[in-house]
């Protein structure tokens, strides 16, 4: 069995909308919910909802660069969970939508890379698979997790990786 650069990125994108669907679906059902899509780890770290904007933009982002089109254009603010979960589920489409053989073909290709005020760099596929899309992706997952903990929601280990453990994660030994 081969594993492929659509193998590295899009199921495990997939599964980190699922995990953070799972996370902020306890955040919602809390009797103050609402308040903590403002809620901050650290009074100069971004809230919640700036999370929820960056895995599921990172994650259609990375669809995009991957396959070389244009990445998706999102619209409007995300200021209440229906928001979160309507992002959570256009970024799911544009994944369900990437061709895995031209993300497989363009893995030694060049993907634009914007770091802000650094600048944009041209790097190779597989390098922006693991150098910025995982751990982007992962740190935003993480963060988002953290707060809603930091807030005494009761997540644990399988809240977040659930998702990621799929069909084998009932199998016993």
């Amino acid at each position: 069995m081969s594993y492929s650069l659509y193998d590295a990125t899009i199921p495990v994108a997939k599964s980190a909308l699922k995990s953070l669907y799972n996370v902020l679906k306890k955040g919602e059902a809390a009797s103050n919910g609402a308040a903590l899509l403002g809620a901050k780890i650290h009074e100069n770290m971004l809230p919640l909802t700036f999370q929820v904007y960056m895995v599921t933009d990172t994650s259609s982002k990375a669809a995009s660069r991957l396959q070389g089109v244009e990445p998706h254009a999102w619209e409007g603010k995300i200021e209440t969970y229906a928001d979160c979960f309507s992002r959570i589920a256009k970024a799911e489409e544009i994944l369900a939508a990437a061709d895995k053989e031209l993300i497989n073909k363009r893995q030694n290709e060049t993907v634009p890379l914007g770091l802000g005020s650094r600048g944009t760099f041209d790097i190779p596929g597989v390098v922006y698979a693991n150098g910025h899309f995982l751990p982007t992706i992962f740190f935003h997952l993480t963060t988002a997790y953290d707060i809603l903990r930091k807030e005494g929601i009761p997540l644990g280990k399988d809240d977040y990786i659930e998702p990621f453990n799929g069909s084998f994660a009932s199998v016993k030994n």
